[in-house]
């Protein structure tokens, strides 16, 4: 949505997003919404993402 205020941070790194986590986007209410834009729900364990893939794919994980 353009008019939401975290449009333009979510634009400024679309093409950095691989997806989201299917879990989250259901408790937030977007799961639909990501479809609709065809980005990749993210389910591999328990319906969150798989750190581990990442992390075998070279990715790190950053804790703050």
């Amino acid at each position: 949505d353009p008019e939401n205020k975290r449009h333009r941070l979510y634009a400024a790194v679309q093409d950095k997003v691989s997806g989201v986590c299917a879990y989250c986007a259901k408790a937030f209410g977007v799961y639909e919404q990501a479809q609709a834009l065809n980005i990749p729900l993210l389910d591999e364990y328990e319906k969150h993402p798989s750190l581990r893939n990442r992390v075998s794919n070279g990715y790190q994980v950053i804790t703050f």
